[in-house]
């Protein structure tokens, strides 16, 4: 059995500052915060399942973690349910999300030559994280690859702002150059769309009305809204409906937006099997990416893809780590819990599955599966 990958780990949380007096510590930080990475692994929605996961870690787990030996019996003792919640409270989330996020990005593989990786920004409010105001909720803001669904990069949103002031702290310890950012319409600001280009990355912001003289200056570049004018069409069945989705591009000549080279309108059209139409969707946005180099359907397909953070990565804690029922509303636990949420999705995604759940649930019922796992998301 490789251990290796489990003491990699284990490596990346030594680097991770204790809170706790000297005095008095029996489980060393480094090793209880693995073994809740492992908990998290093995679908730990909350302390109480994270320390009965940790307990029934096998020998060569807790071994690889650096779990304590007792002295007068030899074994390995796992951290009690106290102790993993106390230091998820207490530890610097931040330093240790940039860690993690650091970690695992250098476990993705490099992008097929000539393609721009896709990097989408999205904000998450975390419920039941404040025992108050719903208003203070712990707000986190993610960034995550296209192509594999991994959160490469996230922080927590100071209490007196929003994500829109946090785009340069979020990137700047990403290696941003030749990626491609996609953000929603709360994000195309010129200081935002500077600062990329500056950067070396290619932007992709939907525009709405919040930015009523840019979304003028896009409408009035742009062609007809006709199906013999639109640059790229495609259709799909799904889940019982059919999706029409045109695009219609133009030059963004003359419209005062930093390196604007093209805009765009995408128009969805949802039908029934029938052909009835349900619902029509317009949204129109704007892009440094240049004509010579990207297709319409380049731009329609990083449009599309951006909302995978949505689906991928906030559906699939909400729903499947169940982390807005969790009540963590005290000190960094939302945010500590949040980041280890993370990094199970995303080592999962990157050992090939997508079927998350039933991960989760095989990792449980063996934990020793652990192992070829971490090993298959590094190849």
């Amino acid at each position: 059995m490789d251990v290796s990958d489990v003491t990699a780990l284990y490596e990346v949380f030594c680097q991770v500052s204790d809170p706790r007096k000297r005095r008095g510590v029996r489980h060393p930080l480094p090793a209880v915060l693995t073994m809740l990475a492992l908990a998290v692994l093995c679908g730990a929605r909350n302390f109480r399942q994270a320390a009965d996961r940790v307990a029934e870690l096998p020998t060569l787990l807790l071994a690889a973690a650096g779990a304590r030996l007792d002295p007068r019996h030899g074994r390995r003792m796992p951290p009690s349910r106290d102790t993993l919640r106390r230091l998820a409270e207490t530890i610097d989330a931040a330093a240790t999300d940039r860690l993690l996020c650091q970690w695992i990005a250098t476990r993705i593989p490099p992008p097929i030559d000539g393609v721009r990786p896709g990097l989408a920004l999205d904000g998450k409010t975390v419920r039941a994280s404040h025992d108050g105001d719903p208003a203070n909720n712990v707000k986190l803001f993610s960034a995550m690859r296209h192509d594999t669904a991994v959160v490469i990069a996230q922080l927590r949103v100071p209490d007196d702002t929003t994500e829109v002031t946090q785009v340069q702290t979020l990137l700047d310890p990403v290696e941003i150059a030749g990626t491609v950012i996609t953000a929603d319409a709360a994000h195309p600001s010129t200081e935002t769309a500077a600062y990329l280009h500056q950067r070396g990355a290619g932007y992709v912001f939907t525009v709405k009305g919040n930015r009523p003289a840019l979304l003028a200056a896009i409408w009035q570049r742009l062609p007809a809204a006709t199906s013999d004018t639109a640059a790229h069409t495609h259709r799909e069945h799904r889940s019982g409906v059919i999706i029409e989705r045109r695009i219609w591009t133009a030059d963004a000549a003359g419209i005062d937006f930093p390196a604007a080279a093209q805009v765009f309108r995408i128009r969805r059209d949802t039908y029934d099997l029938t052909g009835q139409r349900l619902r029509k969707d317009i949204v129109h946005g704007i892009t440094n990416l240049a004509v010579q180099a990207t297709t319409a359907a380049d731009i329609a397909d990083y449009t599309r893809r951006h909302w995978g953070i949505e689906n991928k990565i906030h559906w699939v804690r909400d729903v499947i780590f169940a982390e807005d029922h969790h009540h963590a509303w005290l000190g960094a636990t939302a945010h500590t819990m949040a980041l280890f949420r993370n990094l199970a999705i995303g080592l999962i995604r990157l050992a090939g599955h997508t079927k998350i759940k039933q991960v989760l649930e095989r990792l449980h019922g063996n934990k020793l599966l652990i192992l070829p796992l971490l090993t298959a998301s590094r190849t």
